[in-house]
């Protein structure tokens, strides 16, 4: 029928699509990612650019090494230093909180002369800088530590090992003045023995004094301890 109006068609909208969520886990992976590889970047390239410079430090706080030991001080000292009977050439320096004194004597020199020597450089440094004072711990801080060698001679090809003599008076912070005689031993005794290699086991006796008693060696018990052996944790 021509009055019959024509049905028209609903046109139907256009579906929203959902927005996928896969770039942000993309992003997001990758920022987990560079933030390490951009931090560590960093700490290798600072590394790279500092490498030449040396890396300092202060083991002291600020009441330590009160008062300090100055350069005009150490002049007056080298100066006394040689005046010294016997001296040939006396040397001062001054690092990492020690004075250190190097006393070169005649190649003459006895233990005796060594030692005054020595002692007398002792108290030298003590008029110009006083022990108690430069050398010594204090309930505010930490004090330098003093050395003072004494020798005759450097062994080389023309001074043996025999004649040589060295003696060192030292005097830390902490504690109190220390001789040593560094070429003769604590234990002379012992120090032959290890020089002669004349060694063996505790409770072992002669070998050669049992063969002569007329009973053989024991072999079961305690030995003398072998000679390849002592030479090897002597050298």
């Amino acid at each position: 029928m021509s009055g019959t109006p024509a049905k028209r068609k609903r046109l139907s909208k256009p579906k929203r699509q959902k927005v996928k969520q896969g770039h942000k886990l993309v992003w997001l992976t990758l920022v987990i990612i560079l933030v390490p590889v951009l931090v560590i970047g960093y700490v290798l390239l600072t590394s790279a650019k500092e490498s030449d410079q040396p890396v300092e430090g202060n083991r002291f706080g600020p009441n330590d090494l009160n008062p300090k030991i100055q350069e005009t001080q150490l002049d007056s000292i080298q100066n006394e230093l040689m005046q010294i009977g016997g001296m040939e050439t006396a040397t001062i320096d001054l690092k990492s909180a020690t004075l250190r004194v190097h006393l070169n004597m005649v190649d003459s020199a006895d233990q005796n002369t060594l030692e005054a020597a020595a002692h007398q450089a002792y108290n030298i440094i003590n008029e110009y800088l006083p022990i108690e004072t430069y050398f010594t711990n204090s309930a505010e801080g930490k004090n330098y530590d003093l050395e003072i060698d004494s020798y005759n001679y450097i062994v080389d090809d023309n001074h043996p090992v025999d004649n040589w003599r060295f003696v060192k008076v030292s005097k830390s912070g902490a504690g109190d003045q220390v001789t040593d005689i560094i070429t003769q031993p604590r234990n002379a005794d012992l120090a032959e023995a290890v020089k002669n290699q004349d060694i063996q086991t505790p409770g072992t006796s002669d070998p050669a004094a049992a063969q002569a008693e007329g009973g053989a060696e024991d072999t079961t018990g305690d030995e003398y301890v072998d000679q390849e052996y002592v030479e090897g944790y002597y050298q």
